[in-house]
């Protein structure tokens, strides 16, 4: 027999309420910023390029970016900003970061 859920009841104090109304306001400031650099991290794996099938690879494998980051050589920072399309990266990074995620690089010849 399923148990009931009874609410927490409980009050407060002045100080947790002013924490939480300023918590409040930081988020509520923070999200619009948050929200543009989702819309530029979709953006930057849709991009139909090298980098933007490496963001692809990188958003599939499942991994943390602090890993990827530190196997790559570089800051979580900087790989945030090269996912987002706010900053290329050198080719050694970026042949680091596809073997850390598994990929290969394909070459073809257009013609």
């Amino acid at each position: 027999m399923p148990t009931a859920h009874r609410p927490i009841d409980f009050k407060l104090t002045t100080e947790q309420q002013a924490r939480l109304q300023q918590q409040r306001e930081q988020i509520a400031t923070e999200r619009p910023q948050l929200q543009a650099k989702l819309e530029r991290i979709h953006e930057a794996k849709q991009e139909p390029s090298f980098c933007g099938q490496l963001r692809q690879a990188i958003h599939s494998s499942g991994r943390l970016i602090t890993h990827l980051a530190a196997e790559a050589g570089i800051t979580t920072q900087q790989l945030s900003d090269f996912l987002a399309g706010d900053r290329t990266l050198r080719s050694d990074v970026l042949d680091r970061l596809t073997a850390a995620v598994g990929a290969s690089l394909i070459v073809t010849e257009r013609k």
